[in-house]
């Protein structure tokens, strides 16, 4: 038996018999323990102090639920060292203690999960990244991910589509593509990259002329709208492409009107109605388009 339950087995039966009005005497003699003091380990008497302890403890936690947990902040902040070295000591024995506890009660650990993303939204993530990067250290990576997936289709055959088709929706492939070619292309300005140089000489002529003062990903330069996005968002008044006519492929015959058309319906089934659009296809004689945005912005704020 180990030593806690062991001494958690002799604490019950000294509380059962001070219940049923023994002298501390008579259990000693009872339970062959020598009668000591409160101060001497495994006698009656000490005994006899662990069960006041216990119901002292009890009666704190009910008046100050949160007692112990400010506690162990407190111990926490004083010793940084604390929590984890508890931890090495008795994390692995609570939770075999709660996994054969709570084994098959798997709405308990659902309702937990969901506090904890409460508390701390990047929890789950976090704790997934590590089990991942352990496992790929170990080299079981893929092994375990095809399991997962076996386990999955055996439970729900349809939830690997459904993920797949809501990732889909969310992050189109299209666009998924170009945002992954973009990283490797040399096209860097103020710590973002764009599609080509005259991308990006357009950035550095809408900073000059004071209409971004930083650009950012996602939020003024290439604007997500769900499967599309934009190449720049003017102080979240002015939609502006950068788009040069194709002249060959799939797109072959395309013009900036035609392009400006297929962007505008983008923009009014998403709720960007009333936001302006401007087509840039060249750099050259830019100062008319720049002039033109500029009263747009002015003419919004008045």
């Amino acid at each position: 038996m180990k030593k806690d339950k062991k001494h958690i087995k002799i604490r019950n039966q000294v509380e059962s018999f001070l219940d049923s009005d023994l002298s501390i005497e008579e259990i000693a003699k009872k339970l062959k323990l020598p009668i000591g003091s409160r101060f001497v380990k495994k006698s009656a008497k000490w005994y006899k102090y662990c069960i006041i302890a216990k119901k002292n403890q009890k009666k704190a936690i009910e008046k100050h639920p949160n007692l112990y947990s400010k506690a162990g902040k407190i111990a926490q902040q004083k010793h940084p060292w604390l929590g984890k070295e508890l931890g090495k000591k008795y994390g692995p024995i609570q939770g075999k203690i709660n996994v054969k506890r709570l084994k098959g009660n798997s709405e308990y650990f659902s309702k937990m999960a969901k506090r904890l993303q409460e508390i701390d939204p990047e929890h789950s993530r976090r704790n997934m990244k590590k089990a991942h990067e352990t496992m790929k250290k170990k080299g079981t990576f893929k092994k375990h991910q095809k399991e997962a997936a076996l386990r999955c289709m055996v439970k729900n055959p349809n939830q690997l589509k459904e993920m797949a088709k809501k990732a889909h929706e969310m992050y189109p492939l299209a666009l998924l593509a170009l945002e992954s070619r973009r990283k490797n292309y040399p096209y860097k300005f103020m710590d973002c990259l764009f599609d080509s140089d005259s991308e990006r000489r357009l950035c550095q002529i809408f900073v000059k002329e004071r209409l971004i003062k930083k650009p950012e990903e996602g939020k003024n330069i290439h604007f997500r709208i769900n499967r599309h996005h934009v190449d720049f968002f003017i102080k979240n008044k002015v939609f502006v492409e950068f788009h040069p006519p194709m002249t060959y492929g799939t797109r072959k015959g395309e013009t900036v009107k035609s392009y400006y058309e297929e962007k505008r319906k983008v923009l009014d089934r998403n709720g960007y109605k009333k936001y302006p659009l401007i087509v840039i296809d060249r750099l050259r004689n830019i100062e008319s388009k720049i002039n033109k945005i500029k009263n747009l912005i002015s003419f919004k704020l008045k």
